[in-house]
């Protein structure tokens, strides 16, 4: 029997998506997080989301597990994603990613290394980007 290399959660409550992803991700646990993950998001039916991402125990992942992360952060904006924040244990990760997805320098992601202080500030801005929303 394989062993399983990694594993992740994903919950929605009030607005948030929280996703917390653990172990060494290759192409096909990265690829069945991804289809979970869209799966909940299209049942939103573009409503606004937050997403709240713990990456803190992830090991590693392989550059094609990588190549499904960009491709996630660039279509969930389309799909009613007004919020987001990485919670993140040390700069290895973090480092990868931007190296491996450029775009996430140009978006606006916040990394925190607290999911307390991670949640809490994603709380206050996904209330302001939806009060934003209903005054345009």
């Amino acid at each position: 029997m394989p062993k399983i290399l990694s594993s992740s959660t994903i919950s929605y409550e009030n607005g948030v998506v929280t996703t917390r992803l653990y172990g060494a991700f290759n192409e096909k646990s990265a690829e069945d997080y991804s289809d979970r993950l869209f799966k909940l998001v299209i049942g939103l039916n573009q409503r606004p989301f937050s997403l709240l991402a713990d990456i803190s125990q992830v090991e590693g992942a392989t550059p094609e597990a990588f190549d499904i992360l960009k491709r996630i952060i660039k279509r969930l904006p389309d799909m009613g994603l007004i919020a987001k924040a990485y919670v993140y244990k040390g700069p290895v990760i973090r480092g990868i990613m931007f190296q491996r997805i450029p775009e996430l320098k140009s978006m606006d992601y916040l990394f925190f290394t607290d999911i307390d202080e991670a949640s809490s500030w994603l709380s206050r801005e996904y209330e302001r980007q939806l009060s934003l929303l209903s005054d345009s």
